[in-house]
């Protein structure tokens, strides 16, 4: 059997027996260099890249160093403060490049629309001022004939109270006559008739 297969599955197996095997990420400050055993005093055995993402698999005695398994399937132990929970943030940059397009969408979009909502509030200003200039005018105007035919009412009514005295005079004026002639007829006729009777009495 060739060396590669055994190996390949050397690391199957020991997957397979691993129950105890969660998901940590390389820290972000060096490249990190593994060791064969829980100690400064084991060789280095390989290195693993930054931010790399490995599994734990266990801990030493004292918790100062962590087994991990690489992505090719080999394990080493590293210093247990070089793992964190979180990715690093080379795996994470990808998807915070995403929420910031996404959320610099969103604040594009707000822009947009309160740009829309300004531009449609000044429309509606700009109408409201131009109704409200009509209004006026319409207002004056309306004023204008009012005054003009307040005007025109007052001289009728004037012309009304002229021809009113101007009819009283001339009432006045028939009565006056009228009385008069029948004065001057009461003054005369009694004079005429009796005169007549006396003629007739002679004759």
């Amino acid at each position: 059997m060739k060396k590669q297969n055994i190996i390949a599955m050397l690391s199957f197996l020991a997957m397979a027996f691993d129950t105890y095997a969660i998901d940590k990420y390389v820290t972000d400050n060096v490249d990190i260099y593994l060791r064969r055993g829980p100690g400064s005093q084991y060789a280095f055995s390989n290195a693993v890249k930054v931010g790399e993402k490995v599994t734990e698999l266990e801990k030493s005695a004292d918790g100062k160093y962590t087994r991990i398994r690489l992505n090719n399937g080999s394990t080493a132990w590293i210093e247990t403060n070089k793992l964190n929970e979180q990715p690093s943030y080379k795996e994470r940059f990808p998807s915070l490049e995403v929420k910031l397009a996404e959320y610099q969408d969103k604040v594009d979009n707000a822009e947009t629309n309160q740009r829309k909502l300004v531009s449609g509030y000044a429309e509606k200003l700009k109408q409201a001022e131009e109704t409200i200039a009509t209004l006026q005018n319409k207002n004056t105007t309306l004023e204008q004939q009012v005054k003009e035919q307040s005007s025109q009412i007052k001289s009728l009514l004037n012309q009304v109270d002229d021809k009113r005295r101007d009819l009283i005079v001339t009432w006045f004026t028939y009565g006056g006559l009228v009385a008069g002639g029948g004065l001057i007829l009461g003054l005369i006729l009694p004079r005429i008739i009796p005169n007549r009777r006396k003629k007739d009495r002679w004759m």
